[in-house]
């Protein structure tokens, strides 16, 4: 489903757990320069799907122009160098409703994820296995250790050498919720379907993001053997829970809440290890934690409604740029709008320093 944003000149507008130190540094991503990577009227890219492979620079992204398949795309020239075929089906090779998230594998490869299964390719794409995992319907996954695993209530699966391996004090039965009543194991799956899940290259531990109706997003921790842990989210930049915003459109007054850029999440790694959590808000990109001691940095943009930072590497942001169009409104005509789910372009932007002290081993060559 397209979702749209008119521009702004229409509709103005546990156990153990890290707590996040005191503000440490604001950076932000000077979208002028840099260097453009794909640039492409033509391409439908899908930002919150993809992935990168820093050892071999390719991304691997949902695109229009094969809906049932990812596309391989150079960072280094733009050029594309492979479609995986991601059939929709309840075959072995197939993913039942669809392609809903990827994952890089250890090694090279990729993993693609549906509602039911995962998938896994090798670095040449070719399928290697499909894995259906005992745990309830979801579609995020990760490479945990060198194998597949996803979130599930109270934990993680992971695929194991004899069996499926829970991580966490997981509480559901394999597929089954446990919940004291059909609406709480409504709002348990539905929260579990949109869940994030991001795994450290060099430790045994994931990192799971969960929404709720109101307030920021919830970054659980699970390692083997251990309890669930929370990592707290900062503060900054957060408006008062009461705001709201008012904007007119078609002769009407509109009320919504105002935006906060700690919801919706998507989470990864930096090359420094350092957890990576961005959502969509358009000047408040989100923020880089040291999962380890909670010193942290904000991500910040120039206010815009096309620039959507996607990955950190070093010291640049990996930016989507999203596609834009005129869109009929009743009572407005024909009016410029942003297609929030899907881009057109490419980037690689430079990240500056704007104000404090920098966090050991985060962003070292920023200046």
């Amino acid at each position: 489903m397209m979702t749209w944003i008119i521009a702004p000149w229409v509709a103005a507008l546990a156990v153990f757990s890290v707590t996040v130190a005191e503000a440490q540094q604001v950076v932000t991503v000077d979208l002028e320069a840099g260097r453009t990577i794909i640039e492409d009227e033509w391409r439908a890219m899908y930002p919150r799907t993809a992935v990168v492979d820093w050892a071999s620079n390719v991304l691997y992204v949902q695109d229009d122009e094969e809906p049932e398949g990812i596309m391989a795309f150079s960072l280094t020239t733009g050029e594309w160098i492979r479609t995986i075929p991601t059939p929709t089906g309840d075959g072995p090779a197939e993913l039942t409703e669809g392609l809903r998230s990827l994952a890089v594998a250890r090694g090279g490869g990729v993993y693609a994820s549906g509602l039911v299964r995962v998938i896994e390719f090798d670095a040449l794409g070719q399928f290697v296995r499909s894995w259906t995992p005992e745990a309830p319907t979801r579609d995020a996954v990760c490479d945990f250790s060198g194998a597949p695993a996803v979130p599930t209530q109270g934990g993680v699966v992971r695929r194991g050498f004899d069996g499926d391996e829970n991580i966490g004090p997981v509480l559901a039965k394999g597929s089954v919720i446990d919940a004291p009543t059909i609406e709480a194991g409504v709002a348990i799956t539905m929260r579990l379907v949109s869940s994030r899940i991001a795994c450290a290259e060099d430790e045994d531990v994931a990192y799971v993001v969960s929404s709720y109706d109101a307030g920021p997003d919830t970054v659980f921790v699970y390692r083997p053997g251990a309890e669930e842990g929370r990592i707290t989210l900062p503060t900054d930049f957060i408006e008062n829970p009461g705001c709201v915003r008012e904007s007119r459109l078609g002769g009407q007054t509109l009320t919504r809440p105002c935006p906060m850029w700690s919801r919706n999440l998507r989470a990864s790694f930096d090359d420094q290890g350092n957890l990576v959590l961005f959502g969509s808000d358009k000047t408040v990109q989100g923020t880089i934690i040291d999962p380890e001691t909670g010193c942290y940095a904000m991500v910040r943009t120039p206010s815009n409604r096309t620039q959507r930072i996607g990955h950190i590497y070093a010291d640049s942001a990996l930016v989507f740029r999203l596609d834009t169009g005129m869109q009929y409104v009743e009572g407005l005509g024909d009016v410029e709008v942003t297609y929030g789910n899907s881009a057109t372009g490419v980037s690689m932007r430079p990240i500056r320093r704007v104000s404090g002290e920098p966090c050991p081993g985060m962003l070292p060559s920023v200046i």
